[in-house]
């Protein structure tokens, strides 16, 4: 798309590609939809929210010479050549913005509620109206990287080469398939850890030692030692054992303990009330300065809570050897209020606001350890004045999702692992790319608007049309000198794709599934690549689930801080990832997550 050189405002002029004005069939009757023509001296007349292709934006309310009556426009699509005498005010360019720090022991580090919510349930409307805000929704629908503008070439007639692959590329590199382990503690040593024990082997507790602690302590009289700071964050595990309680002082209260009302116990012996309120207000999760645009040239919102998550993933970068067969997906951190750094809206999570995580875990015997996160930014990654990433990715020159396939996978390049993906990552180059830096990347392929670029997914379904239930082949192509596969299995409504660089079509025998047709069942056993994709594909969210399962500390831990509950989403998951550990340890059923806390 255009990027718009000048602010819009009434009375300004300028041009775009005449297929981007609304409503096509005014504007089409004066510029044929294939003649390529470019509207010019195009004048501004308005602007407001309008509906393109089912969804709403921000559009210019524009006059076009010689076509009759109000046309539209997304502002994205629309260059301003000459500027308006007053911008719209929705464009007026901001004065710096000082994102304000709170003091040491701030109201809103002290706090034992949380933020007023200001974003509703992810009703459509609502959804369309962040959209408007300029918010980012992640709905699951729109085109990936390669995925946007024009629909990749179905007018190709000639023959696609579907064929059984006889041989795997991996198989011929003698992977083995290795099961996950701790770098430092053996199988057996874990089950016979206790639950503190196996917490802080899954918890950053070198972070807490070398940055937390002495950063907290600048702010405190009396300072803070790491066994008290595990009793201060234990307050807080032992909170999230009950529910119904509105007020956190109930715990320190100094009225007797009713049946009725308050809390069914008290932690004064643990740690005094003022004290809690102390290291709560104290609490520091970075030690680097705060970088401001006077001396740094930049601002950064994610500041706070940078160094931990990078620390997190390095922990386990250096203490946890991943499975051969691992899940990429998305995890949320709740939080209510829009205009906390990096919100996003995932109408299709159980908790659809606030900062979405791309997550990676492996799940041996279905027990799942999320080993890497990444903080989804969105709009407020910051920049220099120059447009320069201040932290610039690893791998430049890929698209989004690309750059994100190879950035959560660089621990275990040249391992030889495979990852599963959702259709979220069916980009092509990044499956290719992965493969180039020794992982095996297969993802399901959805039609996202459009297929992906490499799928000819029209195509494919035409020629399974007449197969029987749970026939598969494979179409082979190639991009970028790698053989590049499309695994296609007939369904009961459809025909599932998954693109990929290796498997064979081999059946596992001890994989069935079942689909109701007609009224009746049939079964059919799934082959190599669709096994492993309905195996590994819930992996993340089984880790998302017991977060939750049944009292999540988001529910009783409130706080108006948002690095706190960022500092919250870890801890869940290294509290998931020790019970799971045990599991794997003892070969049993995963303990329910309350019982273990």
């Amino acid at each position: 798309m255009v990027s718009t050189s000048k602010p819009g405002g009434i009375g300004a002029i300028g041009s775009a590609a005449s297929r981007l004005f609304h409503p096509g069939d005014k504007v089409r009757e004066k510029y044929p939809k294939d003649a390529k023509l470019r509207c010019v001296n195009v004048k501004i007349t308005g602007e407001g929210l309008r509906r393109i292709k089912n969804e709403a934006k921000m559009c210019y309310l524009v006059s076009i010479p010689e076509v009759e009556g109000e046309c539209y426009i997304a502002k994205k699509c629309f260059r301003v050549e000459q500027g308006p005498d007053t911008p719209f005010e929705s464009e007026r360019a901001p004065l710096h913005r000082d994102i304000p720090c709170p003091l040491p022991h701030g109201e809103d580090r002290t706090a034992l509620f949380n933020v007023v919510r200001n974003v509703g349930n992810g009703l459509a409307d609502e959804v369309l109206e962040l959209r408007a805000q300029g918010l980012e929704v992640d709905d699951d629908n729109e085109p990936l990287d390669e995925g946007a503008g024009a629909p990749p070439p179905l007018e190709y007639n000639g023959p696609h080469n579907f064929t059984v692959p006889t041989h795997c590329p991996r198989c011929e590199r003698n992977m083995i398939d290795e099961r996950g382990k701790w770098a430092y503690h053996r199988w057996d040593e874990i089950t016979s850890m206790t639950e503190f024990e196996l917490f802080r082997m899954a918890f950053l507790e070198d972070f807490v030692k070398d940055v937390i602690i002495p950063r907290t302590n600048d702010n405190l009289g009396s300072p803070l030692m790491l066994g008290k700071f595990y009793k201060w964050l234990g307050c807080n595990f032992f909170m999230a054992c009950f529910q119904g309680i509105p007020d956190r002082k109930c715990w320190w209260s100094k009225e007797a303990i009713s049946p009725y009302s308050g809390a069914p116990f008290r932690l004064n012996n643990a740690m005094s009330f003022t004290r809690y309120l102390e290291i709560t207000a104290a609490l520091r999760f970075t030690d680097v300065r705060t970088p401001t645009v006077e001396r740094d040239g930049y601002e950064d919102r994610f500041h706070e809570v940078r160094k931990m998550i990078d620390e997190f993933n390095n922990h386990y970068a250096h203490s946890y050897h991943p499975s051969w067969l691992n899940c990429l997906d998305e995890s949320m951190s709740s939080w209510l209020n829009k205009f906390c750094p990096g919100f996003m809206c995932v109408p299709r999570k159980p908790h659809p606001f606030g900062n979405e995580y791309h997550s990676i875990a492996d799940g041996d015997d279905g027990k799942s350890i999320m080993w890497h996160v990444k903080l989804v930014e969105g709009k407020d990654r910051p920049k220099k004045a120059g447009g320069q990433w201040v932290f610039p990715t690893e791998f430049p020159g890929y698209g989004k999702t690309t750059t994100t396939m190879l950035e959560m996978t660089k621990p275990i390049h040249g391992k030889g692992k495979v990852v599963v993906g959702d259709s979220g990552f069916c980009v092509r180059e990044g499956v290719v790319e992965c493969h180039k830096r020794g992982v095996w990347f297969q993802a399901y392929v959805k039609k996202r608007g459009n297929w992906p670029h490499g799928v000819p997914g029209a195509a494919i379904d035409m020629y399974f049309d007449d197969m029987e239930l749970g026939h598969c082949e494979s179409l082979v192509a190639e991009h970028d000198n790698v053989p590049f596969l499309i695994h296609c299995c007939r369904d009961s409504k459809y025909v599932s794709k998954i693109m990929s660089t290796h498997g064979m079509l081999e059946t596992v025998q001890d994989h069935p599934t079942w689909r109701k047709i007609n009224g009746s069942w049939k079964s059919f056993k799934y082959t190599e690549p669709f096994s492993r994709y309905a195996r590994a594909k819930h992996w993340v969210d089984d880790v998302n689930n017991r977060r939750h399962d049944p009292i999540g500390l988001e529910e009783v831990w409130g706080t108006k801080w948002w690095a706190m509950r960022q500092f919250t989403f870890l801890c869940l998951v290294a509290e998931v990832n020790a019970v799971q550990s045990r599991a794997r340890g003892k070969n049993e059923v995963a303990e329910p997550q309350l019982h273990f806390r």
